[in-house]
């Protein structure tokens, strides 16, 4: 009996920590978002931001996350894979909800050119910053491992 309430106990945990770290993903990513499509605007290829926009673009960054927290329950060995299916995942979802749904992509060259920077920048900065610690840890353990083949 112990044995199996240790073992719901950390499940529970690692559920946990995958919502903590879904939410720090969608935060950042939205932040991410938000910064890059202003400055964007700014150049005059994509409208200014208002409610609606920061709306959508909100719910675009949940859906994602939402779908990155799902697709974390299976184990990708490999780092290309993850990374492709990742990244599939954000192009998938902006053009459908870009596109589908909320009706605000642009047909022109220069839009989708800017649009393919962004997601570029906001996929890789979001995984940099919210998945930090993840990359610190495996640091630290590899060098536990160097300093103990060493002995």
């Amino acid at each position: 009996m112990k044995h199996t309430l240790k073992q719901t106990s950390k499940r529970k945990l690692e559920i946990f920590d995958r919502v903590i770290k879904a939410l720090a993903s969608f935060t950042v990513s939205y932040a991410f978002v938000v910064i890059a499509y202003v400055l964007i605007s700014y150049m005059g290829v994509f409208d200014p931001i208002d409610n609606k926009t920061a709306l959508q673009l909100m719910c675009i960054c949940l859906v994602i996350a939402v779908l990155h927290f799902i697709f974390g329950f299976f184990e990708i060995k490999s780092i290309p894979l993850y990374f492709l299916l990742y990244f599939g995942v954000v192009v998938a979802v902006v053009l459908f909800m870009g596109i589908v749904i909320f009706d605000f992509l642009v047909m022109d060259i220069t839009f989708f050119v800017c649009l393919a920077v962004m997601l570029v920048i906001v996929f890789a900065g979001t995984y940099l910053i919210a998945y930090f610690e993840d990359w610190k840890k495996v640091q630290e353990i590899n060098k536990m491992i160097r300093e103990n083949k060493e002995l």
